[in-house]
C-alpha cells in the first residue's frame, strides 16, 4: 500500500482529504494537535473505513508539527507521499498573536522539510498555501507574480513558499519532488461558522447576524470542498510547481448575502464590524490548473452554495 502523511488532516478541508485517500486504499498518518476547528470525532468513522475491503489504514499522532518530535515520527513511518496543511490559519488570531502564529507555522513547515528530505522512497511533498499571499490583488494574481502577504498568517504561509522553492533547489532529495497549492476560500460542511459562508447559513437559521467587514465590500474566490481531495491526489502524482486552486468565481460578502435571500427566501441579519489587517480584495488566475490538468470544478458556485444553504 501506498502511505502518506496529512498534517491537519482532522481539519475542515483536509478531513475530507484524509477520507479520500483512506478510501482509495493509502495507509495515511495523521498529525493533528486538536486545536480549534479540528474535527476528533471524525477518528472513529475514519476507523469503520479501514474495515472495508481495499482500503487503507489510519494511525493518527496527537502532535504539534511545530515541535521537533515530528521529524522522526514522520521518518520512521517512511511515507511515499506529504500533504502539510497544519497551520494556524486564524486571520483575527493571527494579528492579535503575530509572534505565536509566526513561530508555530514557520516552526512546524521547516520540520515537516526537514522530514522529508530524509526519506528515501518520497515521491512528493505538497504544501499547502493561501492566495492571501499575494495580499491586496488589483487583478488575477498568477503563480509566477510577487507575493504580498499583508497580515501575520499570511506572512507565515509565505515562508512556507520561498522555503520551497529553496528545499527543492538545495537538496537532491527534494528535486522536483515539491508542489505548492494556493486556495481561495474553501466552503463546505465542517467548516467554522466564523467564516463567511457558514456565518450567512447560522444567521439565516435564526443565529448570529452576519458580521460585515468594511461594508461587506470584501471581495473573495470560492471552491467547494469536495473538490479539493481529487486536486490533491492530480498534483500529488503529477504536479510540480506552484498551482492557483480557484473556480475563478467571485463575490463580495453583499453579493454572497443577496444570492443567500433570493434561493432562501430569507433575510440575512446583518451588524457592522470591522476587521485590522483585512485586504478587500483577493483574485487568483486559474489558468495554469486548468490547462496542464484540463481541470474545471465539477458543478458551478452558486449550485453547491444553494444545497449548502438548504442542507
Amino acid at each position: 500500500m501506498k502511505k502518506i502523511v496529512i498534517t491537519g488532516g482532522l481539519g475542515f478541508i483536509f478531513s475530507h482529504v484524509t477520507e479520500h485517500f483512506l478510501n482509495n486504499g493509502y495507509d495515511v498518518m495523521v498529525l493533528d494537535n486538536l486545536s480549534a476547528g479540528s474535527h476528533p470525532e471524525l477518528i472513529k468513522e475514519f476507523g469503520m473505513i479501514t474495515t472495508k475491503e481495499g482500503s487503507g489504514i489510519l494511525t493518527f499522532v496527537e502532535t504539534d508539527v511545530s515541535y521537533a518530535t515530528t521529524i522522526p515520527i514522520i521518518t520512521t513511518f517512511d511515507p511515499e507521499y506529504i500533504i502539510h496543511a497544519a497551520a494556524i490559519s486564524d486571520v483575527d488570531y493571527s494579528i492579535k498573536q503575530p509572534v505565536k502564529t509566526i513561530q508555530a507555522n514557520n516552526n512546524g513547515t521547516i520540520n515537516i522539510f526537514e522530514a522529508a528530505r530524509q526519506l528515501k522512497n518520497l515521491k512528493k511533498l505538497l504544501y499547502v498555501s493561501t492566495d492571501e499571499v499575494y495580499g491586496e490583488c488589483d487583478h488575477p494574481k498568477s503563480e509566477s507574480e510577487i507575493l504580498f502577504p499583508k497580515n501575520p498568517y499570511a506572512l507565515s504561509k509565505s515562508f512556507g513558499s520561498q522555503l520551497r522553492l529553496a528545499y527543492d533547489n538545495t537538496y537532491p532529495t527534494l528535486k522536483d519532488k515539491t508542489v505548492e497549492t494556493l486556495f481561495c476560500n474553501v466552503f463546505g460542511p465542517l467548516e467554522d461558522d466564523r467564516k463567511i459562508i457558514p456565518a450567512i447559513k447560522r444567521a439565516l437559521e435564526g443565529g448570529k447576524p452576519v458580521e460585515l467587514h468594511n461594508g461587506g465590500e470584501g471581495y473573495r474566490q470560492f471552491i467547494h470542498v469536495s473538490e479539493i481531495p481529487a486536486i490533491m491526489g492530480m498534483l500529488l502524482e503529477l504536479g510540480n510547481r506552484t498551482y492557483n486552486v480557484t473556480t475563478n468565481e467571485g463575490f463580495t460578502v453583499n453579493e454572497l448575502i443577496t444570492y443567500a435571500e433570493k434561493i432562501t427566501g430569507k433575510n440575512v441579519p446583518t451588524i457592522p464590524g470591522k476587521r485590522s489587517g483585512m485586504d478587500s480584495r483577493y483574485v487568483m488566475d486559474g489558468t495554469r490548473i486548468a490547462k496542464e490538468f484540463d481541470w474545471q470544478p465539477k458543478r458551478p458556485f452558486m449550485h453547491q452554495f444553494s444545497e449548502y444553504l438548504l442542507s
